[in-house]
């Protein structure tokens, strides 16, 4: 997307883009890692080893020349740091222990749909007016964005994560928001724009502003801690710093990794990164030195996991509807147009279902094994939980028996209360204040008391306040709002488990002359020279009775309109986060109107069509029962079952209808039959015009003259003479 002069937007869709970026290993060095682009001539990183590393520079009309070769330290690479805004997240470090008393524990089985499952983060890049002049040929903006992309997949990969790049914007003509210096005042102006305008018309799970503005001190890019599915805050602001695009795609990986919940690294050798690329630094470090981090450490790792388990991240469950407009190539792990799977080059496929060579499934195979609905090369049976929940605000998901990939995830909708009613749901998340504290401070930890918070939270602060504004003041709270503000709690572990307290201070409290014990105390918590924000009280945290925190502020949880999304579901059941019903088990959807018998009644379990189907099963065997039935009761009358169907002439009017109530097992001379024989009956009559020669039968005494007159006292009424039909039970 670019603009014209008069502000006019041009979107491009629907053309193919080439396939030129390519990675691998320099043969012969072990450990080595190759990343090029044959765009537009060839362009890439070549890493030895920690020590040696080179880029490559050759232009299109310079391929008999020899490439610009250059050594990674050589560039001119600013000392980079992370200047990290609000909300900074509570939930998502991997040294946090999980807090006493929880209700679900992470299981084998939760590990490994949420951990091991693959998620997709889809991209926008967003080139400012600064960018577009450093880089005026379109094609070559889009090359190098589109490089940017290909190593951001390669950091991600490890962490079962993958990035796509749906869409690119160039704001070729003017700036669209104010972009200066300052990172936090740019990060501010740029959400707002993407909430406002960007994601109505291009859906998406992150924005990243690239920008050849530097950035006041060492920022190079900022980003909103544990964010990435936020419609508010899911983005960030990256500095353009260097002519290589490793430095580039790198800050991205950084911001992405605060926005999916991950922290700086512990200082030290407490987070080794290992990884396919050899490097000094790790990707989360706060800082770097000339070569950038290329592997996320064992603590993101850990971090993203943990964060997984506890319901972040729903956004990247979704499958995507259509990839970006690329040549379909096989082996790159996408299934694109053609494709029935694609697990990667040979060296790389470990699918029994899907032939790598032609990107087809193999004969016999319903699936590719990468989804969570497919086993043993075959799809899983209808209403299979695929994906359990993940906390008091997640929904389980079941397979459709269709599709080998689990639905879309799903949580209680925004206002369902949770934790005891002591929080609400808030984007498929819950946390109460005291489970906030205990994450901060260890297990033991409870909210301060009501006036010492008020009393912190009111100073505006680096004590207490509401948050900072874009320049970096602090905000104090109105009273009503200070719960809602920087977390204020007691007891716990002396030094909190995220930062270090860098001060302390205690404060007497006097009311109405008397002074108030205990005593306040208050911390000025140090997260790192990037951290611009507080730990702030996380939105849906009960304020109050019906009253729950939303943008710091103490508000009725009526805004959420819970109770009239709730409503449609007529008392059977919640609303999801899609703002369907979420029916109890007995309930049908889509309104939970309807009673139902069957396993599940969920939106996500079993659909109305497969109740249909297992309605019109149970009457096809009630009528094959009932079919049997009246067989066996003929043979076991004999031949006048033949007799009455060889009967011609009108039928004897029906007599009153009978009642026969018949029993499994029940002996057919309760039914006033005779026994039935002990010897095989005989077998059926040969009408005479097919018998051969025989001997002339025996006399016997002819039949009377009119038949139908007469009924043998062992005959029952067919169907239409007064039997009430068999009822299929009900289960």
């Amino acid at each position: 997307m670019w603009y014209q002069p008069d502000g006019t937007r041009v979107v491009s869709v629907g053309h193919t883009l080439e396939n030129c970026c390519y990675q691998g290993a320099v043969q012969g060095h072990a450990g080595s890692w190759v990343s090029v682009c044959t765009c537009s001539g060839l362009r890439g990183v070549v890493i030895l080893s920690p020590e040696r590393s080179y880029t490559l520079d050759l232009g299109p009309g310079d391929l008999q020349a020899p490439p610009n070769i250059s050594r990674t330290q050589d560039l001119v690479l600013p000392g980079r740091t992370c200047a990290l805004s609000w909300p900074a997240s509570l939930h998502t470090q991997a040294r946090l222990e999980r807090p006493r008393g929880r209700r679900h524990s992470p299981s084998h089985r939760r590990r490994r749909d949420v951990v091991t499952e693959t998620k997709t983060i889809e991209l926008v890049i967003v080139a400012d007016h600064s960018e577009v002049q450093r880089y005026p040929d379109s094609q070559h903006l889009l090359n190098r964005m589109l490089r940017v992309t290909l190593l951001l997949d390669t950091f991600f990969r490890p962490l079962n994560v993958r990035v796509v790049l749906v869409g690119l914007e160039a704001w070729t003509q003017r700036d669209l928001v104010e972009v200066s210096q300052d990172p936090g005042l740019t990060l501010d102006k740029f959400l707002r724009w993407r909430r406002r305008d960007l994601l109505s018309r291009l859906p998406h799970d992150s924005a990243q502003l690239v920008t050849a503005t530097s950035f006041s001190g060492p920022t190079v890019g900022m980003a909103i801690q544990n964010s990435i599915c936020s419609p508010d805050f899911s983005g960030g602001v990256n500095m353009d710093h260097s002519t290589s695009v490793l430095g580039l795609a790198s800050s991205i990986a950084h911001e992405l990794g605060h926005s999916l919940g991950l922290a700086h690294d512990l200082p030290g050798n407490s987070c080794p990164c290992p990884g396919p690329a050899p490097a000094k630094s790790c990707i989360m470090e706060a800082s770097t030195d000339f070569l950038p981090g290329l592997n996320f450490s064992n603590c993101s790792q850990q971090a993203l996991e943990k964060a997984l388990l506890e319901g972040m991240g729903s956004c990247l469950f979704e499958r995507l509807p259509s990839l970006p407009s690329l040549a379909t190539v096989c082996g790159n792990m996408f299934v694109e147009p053609g494709e029935q799977c694609d697990c990667g080059f040979p060296d790389d496929c470990t699918d029994p279902c899907c032939d790598y060579f032609t990107c087809q499934l193999r004969p016999g195979a319903q699936c590719a094994s990468d989804g969570l609905c497919c086993q043993n090369c075959q799809l899983r049976p209808t209403s299979w939980q695929c994906r359990p929940s993940r906390g008091d605000c997640d929904l389980p998901e079941f397979c459709s028996g269709d599709s080998p990939q689990c639905p879309p995830d799903v949580s209680l909708g925004d206002g369902e209360p949770c934790a005891g009613g002591q929080a609400v749901c808030m984007q498929g998340r819950c946390a109460s204040y005291a489970q906030q504290c205990q994450a901060l401070w260890g297990p033991g930890a409870q909210p301060a008391s009501p006036l010492c918070l008020l009393a912190a939270n009111t100073r505006g602060d680096a004590f207490g306040s509401c948050g900072r504004n874009p320049n970096g003041s602090y905000v104090s709270c109105a009273p009503k709002d200070a719960i809602c503000g920087q977390l204020q709690c007691q007891g716990g572990q002396a030094q909190p488990l995220l930062g270090s307290a860098r001060d302390l201070r205690w404060e007497m409290l006097e009311a109405n002359g008397t002074q108030l014990r205990p005593n306040c105390s208050w911390v000025h918590l140090d997260l790192g020279d990037d951290v611009a924000q507080p730990l702030l009280t996380l939105p849906g945290t009960a304020c109050g009775p019906d009253l729950v925190c939303i943008d710091r502020q103490c508000q009725p949880t009526d805004v959420l309109r819970a109770q009239e999304c709730r409503s449609n579901c007529h008392g059977h059941g919640v609303c999801d986060s899609a703002g369907h019903c979420h029916c109890e088990e007995g309930w049908a959807p889509p309104d939970c109107t309807q009673r139902v018998r069957a396993t599940s009644s969920l939106t996500t379990g079993l659909p109305l069509s497969l109740l249909l189907v297992v309605v019109l099963m149970l009457l096809g065997a009630s009528y094959w029962h009932r079919a049997r039935l009246r067989q066996r009761l003929c043979q076991l009358k004999g031949p006048s079952c033949q007799y009455r169907a060889a009967q011609s002439g009108p039928p004897e009017r029906p007599g009153p209808p009978q009642r026969v109530l018949l029993m499994p097992g029940a002996k057919a001379s309760i039914l006033g039959f005779p026994a039935p024989p002990s010897r095989p009956l005989p077998p059926d009559p040969v009408p005479k015009r097919l018998q051969g020669p025989a001997k002339p039968p025996p006399p016997r005494k002819p039949l009377p003259a009119n038949p139908q007159g007469r009924r043998p006292s062992g005959d029952l009424p067919g169907p239409g003479d007064g039997i009430p039909p068999l009822a299929v039970p009900a289960r």
